[in-house]
């Protein structure tokens, strides 16, 4: 799976130190880790619609599969309500955490507004939302939250950074590497350990 879009929605100089480093590496390699079909080297789309009932590709198999790339690299997973959680050796800052939505528009918003309470409580130092770009999304469960729909609403939280408590927040966009009628779809509703 490839990454394509890294969008900075608010910083307070989070970026510029040693902290941010760490979780963008985990982040970019574990996304470029989930592989499909398993034993593949790339991450191809079976394309059909998801609108269906029993049709398109599945979500929460390439959540858990990125999950589980963090959990090698010292995340841990299902923190708070977030995905996955890291606590940085020696505290350089405080914890980070990321949510790979599964789930619809509404459920992005959810994700943003529990990382902004975990800032605000002085709990976290900021989170990314990973979300699928437009080519992807058409081949998922349908509606699934995506980019461009959260593209309005990205002046509302970047006023959060007013706030001292609100160091980072990033929406990062994920794709296929390519489209393929050859492999098979992604199941829906099953643990991901298939993933690559």
């Amino acid at each position: 799976m490839k990454l394509v879009g890294w969008d900075t929605v608010l910083d307070r100089d989070f970026s510029a130190g040693g902290a941010f480093g760490v979780v963008r590496t985990h982040i970019t390699e574990a996304i470029e880790r989930i592989k499909w079909p398993p034993d593949s080297d790339t991450f191809a789309i079976y394309p059909e619609s998801g609108k269906k009932r029993g049709e398109g590709n599945g979500v929460l198999p390439i959540k858990n599969a990125f999950v589980r790339h963090l959990v090698e690299c010292g995340w841990v997973r299902e923190v708070g309500r977030f995905d996955a959680h890291y606590t940085f050796p020696r505290g350089i800052a405080r914890p980070f955490v990321v949510e790979w939505e599964t789930g619809n528009i509404s459920s992005s918003h959810r994700s943003v507004n529990r990382m902004a309470l975990g800032m605000l409580k002085g709990e976290i130092s900021g989170g990314v939302l990973v979300v699928s770009s437009e080519e992807l999304r058409p081949f998922l469960t349908d509606r699934i939250g995506n980019a461009t729909e959260l593209i309005p609403y990205h002046p509302l939280w970047r006023l959060w950074s007013q706030n001292p408590g609100f160091e980072y927040l990033a929406i990062v966009t994920v794709e296929h590497d390519l489209v393929s009628r050859s492999v098979p779809r992604i199941p829906k509703m099953t643990d991901g350990r298939a993933l690559g």
